[in-house]
């Protein structure tokens, strides 16, 4: 029988395993007890990860722990634990042996200091994001991202690690049949229900821990993991924006995507969500490739880092609502501004930007009589008035056929109801411009408007022609994904102002596009994804590392994905060469986009 779970199972501190010696217990989980040891050969600090005794007799716990030791052995990435070593002799101790991390968990981090600005939060999960993709393109789903699983080195590095539960994805299929494994409350709705899963899971619990690194809480709680898992399943939480309004609506919206209760709703690929990340933080004034930097100097000095951030913050989004109003895109203008007067309630030169905004308003709507609000998102953008009692009520007024409802008022004293999120309902995230109500400023009170409705525009058609067109989607900016059935590859909606379409395909990159009111027709040339190739060689009596490898003429190594581009035509003849002590033969093979191509080594001149 195993041996019962408890300390007397634990390794006594300053035993020898092979050529480790373990120094002292750092951390225990679930699977196995985390020790920081010495190499007595390389005479290096280490990690020693030995599996829990009363774990060791069972054979599926062992294979489960040397997957994870075979998957993570195949990743070199600056942001993912490095393997060094693994052992599962019959009648010894199982282990791993990894890179020693001096620092702390993500969640010991954020519970001893919570993020204050989600900008720092999501340039963490930007980094866990590259490793996350970096895992993906080697067919390496995780299963298990949380702040538990995530550490800050005590040089601000962050690294994912914990691929106990990892699964190698069949890249044909690229999906597998999940087991209950992983914590509850970062588990995707397909995850809980025993749907199969695929990379897109992963998707979802970084978007929890995004949720979590910029609100302070968990989007599914409950009494119970029961109660965590019910909520999961229903997808329902409060939107991240009415928790937090400094999330704003650009970030609001990266959450709630990734959080999407179907999977083909979210971000088709980690590499999209990072993307998307990337670009929020480089509207925000903060370089992604200088992020590392900056996560090093936040975690060195937090409160010296929020204090610079916010003045740093406040000039590039400033710079950026005026450029957005210069481009006539004044809803995109007012959500920027809303960010800064989150950041700087008293900003003079955004008030007096919003001044002149609602004086000009005004005067495009004298003799209406009508007070109402522009709201975007989910919170209404108003001019600053300190001070001031909210106006009395309005009736409705129909306006041009337009029925226009007074603008809903809170109290300056009173917090709104939290918004909550129906993440199973498209029609619950609502479009950049429509949703009138009241939204929570910087101190958790509403920031009203006072500006004049203003007659809408005549609606006019915008046709979007897609290529290609076969498997192609399209997204009008209602969170509806609409198939492009039309053999020209053409697909039309009305609309009375400019908005923000999605165009996603399996193939290809998802490209937005921003349609100018009454522009009539937009063309959209969708991007390859490259695809993958993979060169295997197995020769009696050849090393591996004495064969040459050339992917499409360029150098490659064996077992290694080498990526292949394509330019207008969805389809590539790729030559694959072989050299070696023996004569080998070359091999084609032609590849499409988004898709992983094994090709193997064949004797013969």
């Amino acid at each position: 029988m195993p041996a019962e779970r408890g300390e007397s199972t634990l390794i006594q501190v300053g035993t020898v395993i092979d050529k480790y010696e373990l120094l002292e217990r750092v951390g225990q989980g679930g699977m196995a007890v985390v020790y920081r040891g010495i190499d007595r050969s390389l005479k290096r600090v280490v990690a020693v990860k030995v599996l829990h005794k009363h774990l060791a007799d069972y054979q599926e716990a062992r294979d489960r722990f040397e997957r994870e030791a075979q998957a993570v052995a195949k990743l070199r990435h600056e942001n993912i634990l490095e393997i060094f070593d693994y052992a599962a002799k019959p009648d010894s101790e199982a282990y791993i042996v990894t890179e020693f991390i001096d620092g702390q968990t993500l969640k010991q981090v954020v519970t001893d200091r919570p993020i204050v600005f989600p900008e720092i939060g999501a340039m963490v999960i930007l980094q866990v994001g590259r490793a996350l993709a970096h895992a993906h393109a080697g067919g390496i789903l995780h299963r298990d991202v949380k702040p538990e699983n995530i550490m800050v080195r005590s040089d601000g590095v962050v690294k994912l690690m914990d691929f106990g539960i990892s699964h190698m994805v069949d890249l044909e299929r690229l999906t597998v049949t999940g087991q209950l494994l992983g914590s509850p409350a970062y588990m995707a709705p397909e995850h809980v229900e025993g749907r199969p899963l695929d990379f897109r899971t992963d998707v979802f619990a970084l978007g929890i821990v995004l949720y979590q690194l910029c609100t302070g809480r968990l989007p599914f709680e409950g009494k119970n993991p029961h109660e965590v898992l019910k909520r999961i399943a229903e997808c329902k939480f409060t939107d991240p924006r009415t928790v937090n309004p400094r999330i704003g609506n650009r970030l609001g919206r990266i959450i709630l995507r990734a959080m999407a209760a179907q999977p083909n709703d979210r971000y088709p690929a980690i590499g999209e969500m990072v993307a998307a990340l990337e670009s929020y933080l480089d509207e925000s004034g903060i370089a992604p490739d200088k992020v590392p930097g900056e996560l090093s100097r936040y975690f060195a000095a937090p409160a010296s880092y929020e204090r610079a951030l916010e003045d740093r913050l406040v000039d590039p989004l400033t710079r950026r609502g005026k450029q957005l109003l210069a481009d006539d895109n004044t809803p995109a203008a007012l959500d920027v501004f809303d960010r800064v007067l989150t950041i700087d309630a008293d900003n003079e030169q955004v008030i007096a930007i919003l001044d002149g905004i609602n004086r000009r308003v005004k005067l495009k709507a004298v003799g209406l009589g009508v007070v109402a609000a522009l709201a975007i998102g989910g919170g209404a953008y108003a001019i600053h008035q300190k001070n001031q009692p909210p106006e009395p009520e309005a009736p409705q007024v129909a306006l041009m056929g337009l029925v226009v409802n007074q603008v809903m008022r809170t109290s300056l004293f009173e917090d709104p109801p939290p918004a909550v999120v129906d993440a199973g309902d498209p029609a619950a995230e609502p479009d950049a411009v429509g949703a009138i109500g009241p939204g929570p400023n910087g101190h958790g009170r509403p920031l009203l408007i006072d500006a004049a409705v203003v007659a809408p525009n005549e609606p006019r058609e915008v046709s979007v022609l897609v290529s290609p067109a076969d498997g192609s989607e399209i997204d009008f900016g209602d969170g509806i994904w609409r198939p492009v059935t039309t053999e020209d590859g053409r697909l039309s909606r009305v609309f009375d102002r400019d908005v923000t379409i999605h165009v996603r395909n399996a193939c290809c990159q998802t490209q937005e596009i921003v349609a100018k009111y009454g522009i009539g027709e937009v063309a959209v040339q969708l991007a390859f994804l490259p695809a993958a190739v993979v060169p295997k060689c197995a020769i009696d009596g050849v090393k591996p590392e004495d064969i040459i490898v050339r992917v499409d003429g360029k150098p490659a190594r064996l077992d290694e994905r080498s990526d292949i581009y394509f330019k207008g035509i969805p389809s590539k003849r790729v030559k694959v060469e072989f050299t070696a002590a023996k004569p080998m033969k070359p091999s084609h093979v032609t590849v499409t986009p988004n898709q992983t191509f094994e090709v193997r080594c064949e004797a013969g001149s």
